[in-house]
């Protein structure tokens, strides 16, 4: 056989090699913010506030990834494109969620948060040229269908309060999903995206914390939910959900990525059933199942397909 064959052949498996990590670190996404949902829950029904919560996810995340940092720098970015991302995907999704969480049920951010991250980044994709496959749309109809009968089941008709937390989650939603996109047009690595993102984040955060905040009660919190929040929303949120998204988004692209997404609600669901005695109603259950065939469905176009 050519030499050119066997080149060809490593080639190929190295494509394979790095999809299946790409996939790994897709559905690492869905456990990491099917968790952050549950935690930041539990987190509510302690004397911690959202905002503290937030100092928690970017004082711990900002030190995890500080070495990272200062060796990597900006990674080639100028300072407004990299603050840009570090917008988006820290202090916009973070502050957004949080302030969602503050005026909606939690039950809302599991659907609205993060079962509307496919609809936002294709729609954004769009906007920055990507393309969708035609074989693609009826599985996206279905995650939308799906998206849309968890809403119902799980919104119901809030009142104008939960409504202004409902926009938030969007607004979250469309801030992740166009920083995912940022990240792969830059074509950033996963090793430099998330210190971006968690360090610059936290150099704004935390000293607003500390000028506006209340340490000394965030400090006087039950000691093990204290280190249960922080060790959840700094290490986990804070710094490895950044890292295995990028991660994910270098491999699979921001489309690719966002499919799995829409599985996050349903997890999120069917955890809460044991962990918080919460369970879904009937439509829930239709959206959980439609949502995960146009899942697989989405999934196998793309992945016997060429991307």
């Amino acid at each position: 056989m050519s030499e050119s064959f066997w080149r060809n052949a490593v080639v190929s498996r190295r494509r394979v090699d790095d999809r299946a990590v790409g996939i790994g670190c897709a559905l690492l996404m869905v456990a990491v913010f099917a968790g952050f949902n549950i935690v930041s829950r539990l987190g509510s029904e302690t004397s911690m506030t959202a905002w503290d919560l937030g100092f928690l996810r970017f004082t711990v995340g900002g030190l995890i990834m500080l070495p990272i940092f200062v060796r990597k720098g900006l990674a080639g970015l100028s300072f407004g494109h990299a603050a840009l991302i570090a917008l988006l995907g820290g202090l916009g999704f973070a502050l957004s969620a949080y302030a969602g969480f503050t005026l909606a049920p939690a039950s809302h951010g599991g659907v609205l948060l993060h079962g509307t991250l496919p609809l936002f980044t294709f729609l954004v994709g769009l906007c920055f040229g990507y393309s969708i496959r035609r074989r693609a749309v009826p599985g996206l109809l279905l995650i939308l269908l799906g998206s849309a009968l968890m809403v119902y089941d799980t919104v119901g008709a809030p009142n104008p309060v939960q409504i202004a937390g409902d926009a938030w989650f969007l607004l979250a939603a469309l801030f992740w999903s166009t920083c995912g996109i940022l990240i792969s047009r830059a074509g950033l690595h996963s090793t430099a995206a998330a210190p971006i993102v968690v360090v610059l984040s936290a150099c704004v955060y935390v000293p607003s914390y500390l000028l506006l905040g209340d340490l000394d009660e965030l400090m006087s919190a039950d000691p093990r939910d204290l280190a249960t929040q922080a060790g959840f929303q700094g290490v986990i949120v804070g710094a490895f959900s950044i890292f295995i998204y990028a991660r994910a988004v270098e491999s699979l692209g921001p489309n690719g990525t966002a499919i799995f997404s829409a599985t996050i609600p349903g997890v999120t669901s069917l955890a809460a059933i044991p962990l918080l005695g919460e369970r879904p109603g009937d439509l829930g259950w239709w959206g959980i199942a439609v949502v995960t065939v146009g899942m697989l469905a989405t999934f196998l176009v793309r992945f016997v397909g060429r991307q």
